[in-house]
């Protein structure tokens, strides 16, 4: 009976592996050990076990803290130590390597090696292999990349070293790749400004987890950000407002708010997201959100609507009625700040223009939109997709494809194909608005504001900073949905709306994770994502990484559970 035992659990741990997890662990065999954490609350999994000569009596292996959970890991006995950071890399993963992990000596007998190779994992894969070396092979850079933000969560500082500049990292072989391909946040610049280098610091956190894509919300009713040199008053007077709100009152606190990126600025932070492989998506919001555009040249709004008419940089917050007229004039200002942005993100090859919570009032109340509508034989609603048609269009002659919100799809049925529909409208019912996108041959991006919306309490104590509303935790964004009916699913985003993050970079860090933390899991993994028991227990050990100071962190990730308190209440 003794003899039996260890086949006997090893037996019982197989039969009691979630769906999926042993597909995910195949490549586990001979002597290794395995790795991590049990997955969800499963109860005890082959992963708790080693398999070695005693079953009973072996010691659990400490669980890695990598987020976002690797597609396979295969643990393998002991750590290894690094005496110093040797490197033998391509030139661009050396830089990664010096500004992640700290200062670097070039060596073809290095301890980090870095190779191009097709390891069969797609353009963002990597195989990690840690024995007497740390080798990262992939098919790209960009996947070369990512197994050094996996390097980078994996190495602590030798406890035993004064000086500090020895390392030792687990042995392990890892290989790894991203269940979806848009994996992102959205940062609302408009309502409350935030400078290059916290959009830097924050593009940053992002690519440690693995996001690849940074929504760029320049423009809305309460300030207009993005230069322009056709349309200076854009910035002379659309960057400007009197005031803004006072929390969530009528008032305003009648102080004058005036922010605005340079051409410079805009392509330092491009630049640096490409150092990242992260793409950056701009967004020029049209027809509606469109006061601060209205404020800066009042002829592109209905200025000849009865209704009341006094356009000005808006200090209020919420769906508003200024929107842009349905003229020859308006639309071909939407075509030039198109190009304008096309001209300066060349590397961007989608662009979002809105499309979302789009007013007729002024429209219904303008003869001039009354007889646009009347012309081409559409309803007011309809005037929306008409422009949206436009600049959709415009864009896909400059080789660029357009990204809506979900709400375009009731009003314009004429998209390019290649237009992308990026879903926020949960209440509406993900599946009814991915299969009206799939009918009209649209991909989708899924943004539900039950789950990705950053802006809306994470903990019920409301302790820390203000929120717009609502309450998101760390559980809930953890089953954030990746399927929309029959479209196809690029990815999924969290959206940083700026209405009540206005005290800085660390109201932004503390919206952002660590919910992003979750959200980066659940695009990178998909549905073989461990479980938010496992998931938070690694998170809790990053915490205690980051409280330690353990190795050349800059970035405080989880400023939103301070080592005092960990992770209660999320």
């Amino acid at each position: 009976k003794t003899a039996l035992m260890p086949v006997l659990l090893v037996l019982l741990s197989i039969f009691t592996l979630p769906v999926g997890y042993a597909e995910m662990r195949a490549d586990v065999k001979g002597e290794s050990s395995c790795a991590e954490t049990p997955v969800g609350d499963a109860g005890p999994s082959l992963l708790q076990l080693r398999t070695q000569s005693s079953l009973l009596n072996a010691p659990k292996e400490e669980p890695l803290a990598i987020i976002p959970a690797p597609k396979s890991v295969l643990r393998k006995k002991g750590v290894l130590e690094i005496p110093r950071i040797t490197v033998d890399a391509p030139a661009a993963l050396v830089r990664t390597v010096e500004e992640f992990i700290g200062p670097t000596v070039i060596s073809e007998d290095a301890f980090f090696q870095l190779r191009l190779k097709d390891v069969k994992l797609g353009d963002e894969g990597y195989v990690l292999n840690v024995s007497d070396r740390v080798v990262i092979e992939a098919a790209s850079e960009h996947g070369l990349f990512h197994g050094v933000m996996t390097v980078r969560q994996m190495l602590q500082k030798d406890s035993n070293d004064l000086n500090g500049s020895r390392w030792k990292i687990p042995r392990v072989e890892i290989r790894d790749e991203p269940a979806l391909h848009w994996r992102g946040l959205m940062l609302d610049v408009s309502r409350h400004f935030f400078y290059p280098a916290d959009v830097k610091h924050l593009l940053r956190t992002m690519a440690l987890f693995k996001m690849n894509h940074f929504h760029w919300h320049l423009t809305d009713d309460q300030g207009w950000r993005f230069p322009v040199a056709k349309y200076p008053n854009l910035i002379r007077l659309g960057a400007f407002r009197r005031a803004s709100p006072l929390g969530h009152t009528a008032r305003t606190d009648n102080t004058p708010y005036n922010h605005s990126y340079t051409e410079l600025e805009i392509e330092d932070v491009i630049s640096f997201a490409e150092s990242l492989y992260i793409q950056v998506v701009p967004e020029f919001d049209l027809p509606g959100h469109s006061q601060a555009a209205i404020a800066s040249y009042p002829e592109l709004g209905n200025n000849d609507s009865s209704e009341h008419w006094e356009p000005q940089v808006a200090t209020s917050f919420g769906a508003l009625p200024y929107t842009l007229s349905p003229s020859e004039k308006s639309v071909n200002f939407t075509k030039d700040v198109l190009s304008e942005m096309a001209r300066l993100f060349e590397k961007s090859p989608y662009i979002h223009i809105g499309g979302d919570e789009v007013s007729t009032s002024q429209w219904s109340k303008s003869p001039a939109a009354l007889e646009v509508a009347r012309q081409n034989n559409v309803g007011l609603s309809h005037l929306e997709g008409m422009m949206l048609e436009k600049a959709s269009n415009h864009l896909h002659d400059l080789h660029r494809n357009a990204v809506v919100w979900d709400d375009a799809l009731d009003s314009a049925k004429n998209l390019p194909q290649g237009t992308v529909v990026m879903i926020w409208r949960e209440f509406v019912g993900l599946d009814k608005q991915g299969n009206k996108a799939a009918a009209r041959g649209h991909s989708v991006v899924l943004a539900p504001s039950e789950h990705a919306y950053f802006d809306r309490w994470q903990d019920q104590k409301h302790a820390k900073f203000d929120a717009i509303c609502c309450f998101t935790p760390l559980s809930r964004v953890y089953d954030t949905p990746i399927r929309a009916g029959m479209a196809h699913v690029l990815g999924i985003q969290g959206q940083l709306w700026s209405e009540y993050i206005r005290q800085g970079v660390r109201n932004l860090d503390y919206m952002a994770w660590p919910r992003g933390c979750a959200l980066a899991e659940v695009a990178w993994a998909g549905e073989h994502r461990p479980g938010f028991h496992d998931f938070k227990e690694r998170l809790q050990k990053r915490s205690q990484v980051e409280c330690n100071e353990v190795g050349r962190e800059s970035i405080m990730v989880l400023l939103a559970t301070p080592c005092r308190r960990g992770l209660q209440g999320f």
